[in-house]
């Protein structure tokens, strides 16, 4: 899966988005990091899942904000990692607190949550081809039987 990693912190944060990567890789992801540049769109667009990491010591959440309403408008999965004592007004953004000194139980539970949605889109794609199989299975079966009684006559 093609994953975006949109973040806003200062340099000497970078263990988080290190951590964070590297477990996405280690999943089998293919991630692509914000660079603030003309090109995060088309990089959003051809992505599966947008993640946004926000901290306390950010000098560009606004770049993160713009970022996650790209995802949105190409109706993109998307969740933002939000350090604790971070304030968020609005109530339609779906988040993840994370502790600076133990952000690994955040980056657990997105890998679980996304995990949960892939699992859960596989198996309704299961259920319609299953479903599928069986009402041609039935068209098939109908079409036998019509056959078989238009002999008899």
């Amino acid at each position: 899966m093609r994953v975006f990693v949109s973040y806003s912190f200062i340099d000497k944060e970078l263990y988080l988005l290190t951590l964070l990567v590297s477990k996405l890789k280690e999943k089998g992801n293919f991630v692509q990091l914000s660079d603030s540049n003309y090109l995060s769109e088309n990089y959003i667009y051809n992505t599966v899942f947008f993640v946004g990491l926000i901290t306390n010591h950010s000098h560009s959440i606004n770049d993160v904000f713009n970022e996650w309403q790209i995802a949105e408008k190409y109706n993109k999965q998307r969740i933002l990692l939000i350090e604790e004592g971070v304030n968020v007004y609005r109530k339609d953004i779906k988040f993840i607190r994370f502790n600076r000194n133990n952000p690994e139980i955040a980056i657990t539970q997105l890998l679980q949550d996304n995990e949960r949605k892939t699992e859960k889109k596989s198996n309704l794609a299961e259920e319609i081809i299953t479903a599928g199989a069986i009402i041609a299975g039935i068209a098939a079966l109908i079409s036998l039987l019509g056959g078989e009684n238009s002999k008899k006559k």
